[in-house]
């Protein structure tokens, strides 16, 4: 799944610390939800990035997770 916008994007300071437990640009903010959806992300066997060709540019967050069909043997 991939979500994107076109808002003020991400610096690149910003991009190594954005999964960070903690780490948040807003005032009131608590930099728990990208660092929980991350963690459950890799809880499940998947994993969650994000792009951002830097401020001004938007970004976009994609989450990866497995799928198990039933019945089906060597799906991709």
């Amino acid at each position: 799944i991939e979500v994107s916008d076109n808002g003020m994007g991400i610096s690149k300071e910003n991009m190594a610390k954005i999964f960070i437990h903690g780490f948040t640009t807003r005032k009131e903010g608590h930099g728990f939800g990208l660092h929980s959806s991350s963690v459950a992300a890799k809880e499940m066997g998947g994993s969650l990035t994000v792009h951002s060709d830097g401020q001004g540019n938007g970004a976009t967050f994609t989450l990866e997770l497995p799928i198990k069909l039933k019945g089906v043997t060597n799906a991709h």
